[in-house]
Parts: C-alpha cells; structure tokens; sequence
C-alpha cells in the first residue's frame, strides 16, 4: 500500500463505521463535523490499519482533528516508513556491536 490509497481506505472506513457516504473526504475536513466520534474514529482508524498493512503507535491518536491529521498519522505508519526506521535501528544496532568488538592484540600496540 502507498500514501495514494489512504484516501480510499478512510472512505471505505468512513461509510462502514457510520453507515453514510461522505463524498470527498476533505483534508480541511474536521473530523466531528462529519459525525464522527471518538469511538467511530478508532473504528475508523482500526480499519484502515488493517486495509493498509500497519500499526498506528496509541500516542498518534490523540492528534487526530481533521482528515488531514488523519491522512498524515496514516501515512507517516506506512511499512516503507517503518522499514526505514528498521534499518536505522539495525545500523544503530551494527555500530554497537562493531565497537564492542576489542581491537586486534597487534593493534592495540605496544609503543
């Protein structure tokens, strides 16, 4: 999944959590002026979690206003951004082992 299907995965999710068609999900859009509530949201965002393929951290939640956040909150939890992350804690993970790795005898040099 790309950032380019979020859109439709929020739709879908907008109009099985709440039984309406929303039109055009509006980045601008506020999320409870479209009736949504707190709970609905989680629906909403458990749904395109599971249509998408990852994990939204809890403390993303909270940030949540309009679809725009909702949008962004999606995105930023793509599994290319998480792989990405990964990587950076493998490399974190590499250079930690490379420096607790005790130098040659003949290195350590007997000047």
């Amino acid at each position: 999944m790309t950032p380019s299907d979020i859109p439709q995965v929020l739709h879908r999710a907008y109009q099985q959590v709440t039984q309406r068609d929303p039109g055009t999900l509006d980045r601008d859009a506020d999320i409870r002026a479209l009736g949504v509530d707190s709970v609905q949201l989680l629906e909403m965002i458990v749904i395109a979690e599971t249509e998408l393929g990852l994990r939204v951290p809890d403390a993303a939640l909270g940030g949540v206003e309009t679809v725009g956040d909702l949008y962004d909150m999606l995105g930023e939890a793509l599994p290319q951004t998480q792989g990405q992350g990964q990587g950076q804690v493998q490399t974190q993970a590499q250079a930690q082992a490379q420096a607790q790795v005790p130098a040659p005898v003949e290195a350590r040099g007997a000047r």
